[in-house]
């Protein structure tokens, strides 16, 4: 693994234990995704196997609820 994503695994890495806590590990089936400058980075956990995906470019930016967070009393 080259030093640039290395250092963009460990900075996503970061971000998720600031949203939830230090001790925060992925459990299997779990996904985050981290926004950088020039692309994002998909990471999870799947049968106990870590996986992380690139994807370079911007982001398509779209004004637009899923939904899907809202409780059924809503």
């Amino acid at each position: 693994m080259n030093e640039k994503i290395k250092q963009a695994v460990e900075l996503a890495k970061q971000e998720y234990k600031k949203e939830y806590g230090e001790d925060a590990k992925l459990e299997n089936g779990d996904e985050f995704v981290t926004v950088f400058n020039d692309g994002v980075l998909i990471m999870g956990l799947e049968d106990t196997n870590f996986n992380i995906k690139f994807i370079l470019g911007e982001p398509y930016k779209v004004d637009f609820s899923l939904g899907m967070y809202e409780s059924e009393d809503e």
